[in-house]
């Protein structure tokens, strides 16, 4: 097997196994719900929201400056990642290793086309 070709598979079943792999991490998944909206609202949790905090933000004159750095910064932080990041690599991925393996099938036509050349 050409090693344009093995690459090619390697990258497929990477790109296969990366979201078998954050599946047990997943959040806001639901079975009541379509196609679509478990697409957009599942993903990886990466902090979770405290009850409470997150509708209060700092009040002008009294909160002082590190208190009103720390609530921009809060929301700057995202609080998932979305699930359709991963299968966007996914796709990515899968089709850097579908090009592969036909650049190495084409490579391989190319070669046999020569050598049927040379012989006659």
């Amino acid at each position: 097997m050409d090693r344009e070709k093995k690459v090619g598979i390697l990258l497929i079943v990477i790109g296969i196994c990366i979201p078998l792999l954050t599946l047990p991490f997943l959040s806001g998944y639901s079975k009541d719900k379509g196609i679509t909206n478990n697409l957009y609202l599942a993903g990886i949790a990466i902090k979770n929201d405290k009850p409470g905090n997150a509708e209060s933000q700092p009040s002008g004159n009294i909160e002082t400056t590190k208190s009103k750095f720390s609530y921009v910064l809060s929301k700057l932080i995202p609080k998932r990642i979305p699930f359709r990041f991963f299968l966007v690599i996914t796709l990515i991925l899968c089709y850097m290793g579908i090009v592969r393996i036909d650049r190495s099938r084409r490579k391989n036509e190319d070669r046999q086309d020569s050598q049927t050349e040379e012989h006659q």
